[in-house]
């Protein structure tokens, strides 16, 4: 099953300030709801973390273990990066992309978020339906959370 997403927020902050919230790994991972465990991964000429995911879907609780790597950034504009993973057993994989796009608006900044995720295995069985709606609950409040950063600096 293949999930599209976007997301377009307008950010009261200018674009040096949300690309040094990209780049924070540990602040960024902090906002999005389900993900603990956070660490980088050593590979040489990649930078990759890996990052345990917990979310309940209808009445299944997954966990999964995933490496997220940056394939390119362009500073300050551009950060694009794959995702795969899997549960500890197998039965459960995730494969994707993702794209987050910055640029300067009146009064702040525009971000652009694009995400292409493949949900395979048993957690596929479940319908797109369930698996569409939490995962757009999951992506509204991590926007939630992105915008709350820049009115806490702004008050």
């Amino acid at each position: 099953m293949l999930l599209k997403l976007s997301e377009q927020l307008s950010l009261n902050a200018s674009v040096g300030e949300v690309w040094k919230l990209l780049r924070d790994t540990s602040r960024l991972t902090g906002l999005l709801p389900g993900v603990d465990g956070v660490k980088p991964l050593q590979e040489v000429g990649n930078e990759s973390y890996s990052a345990n995911v917990s979310e309940r879907i209808g009445p299944f609780k997954i966990t999964m273990n995933l490496q997220v790597s940056i394939t390119d950034a362009v500073e300050p504009s551009l950060l694009i990066a794959t995702i795969k993973g899997a549960d500890s057993m197998g039965l459960n994989r995730m494969t994707g992309s993702m794209q987050v796009a910055l640029s300067a608006a009146p009064g702040g900044t525009q971000m652009h978020f694009e995400a292409s995720i493949e949900v395979l295995g048993k957690l596929a069985t479940l319908g797109a339906v369930p698996i569409r709606r939490r995962t757009t609950q999951v992506f509204a409040e991590f926007a939630k959370n992105i915008q709350g950063q820049f009115e806490k600096e702004i008050s």
